[in-house]
């Protein structure tokens, strides 16, 4: 049996950890929606990551190819959602929710794999070359559309109190769904001097 850890509202929502007999993370995410109602809706609306290892932050993270193709082994899973606006440099890839399912069904022996799928024994068609045109817009979407500036180091501002108050110009504000405990933004400031007295 594969653990599989749902982080955030996937987790609120259908269970934190998971047992499940799957080789592949397609086949973890159709098990998944087979088994919980609401599911399937939930991933097709949104973004996540996908990572394959002990811990979410040093495992491998897999994109849409890897998720229907490679075997997981012993390792347990971990979908968690994508906070929009926030950007590791490209230490985690973006699995769009919709593209996941859909390779879910197409590739892990879903009801509709066999006729849809059959289309391309016979050579090229319009269907597969718009699932070919399809594949290339997610792994497009999926990477990281601008470079990050590079920054010699990070700068703490101790003028605010509170945990984690980093800035810098240019950087991405994330944009958080439910309860979260996390460090500021600051996106503008100002200070006035005024003389008092003589």
């Amino acid at each position: 049996m594969r653990k599989i850890y749902l982080h955030g509202e996937l987790g609120k929502r259908f269970g934190y950890e998971i047992e499940l007999e799957v080789e592949t993370a397609a086949e973890a995410v159709r098990a998944l929606c087979v088994n919980f109602k609401g599911f399937e809706q939930v991933m097709r609306t949104g973004e996540f990551h996908v990572v394959r290892g002990d811990d979410i932050d040093k495992g491998r993270d897999l994109d849409l190819e890897l998720c229907t193709t490679y075997r997981l082994g012993r390792a347990p899973l971990h979908i968690a959602p994508h906070v929009a606006g926030s950007k590791r440099g490209g230490l985690l890839k973006i699995v769009l929710g919709v593209a996941l399912v859909g390779a879910a069904f197409l590739f892990s022996g879903g009801a509709l794999a066999t006729p849809i799928m059959s289309g391309a024994l016979g050579g090229a068609t319009y269907g597969n070359m718009a699932m070919l045109g399809v594949a290339l817009a997610v792994a497009g979407v999926s990477q990281m559309l601008s470079p990050e500036e590079k920054k010699e180091e990070k700068e703490d501002s101790f003028l605010l109190s509170g945990p984690g108050s980093t800035y810098e110009q240019g950087g991405a504000l994330p944009l958080v769904y439910g309860e979260v405990i996390t460090g500021g933004v600051v996106a503008s400031i100002g200070i006035d001097i005024e003389q008092l007295g003589n």
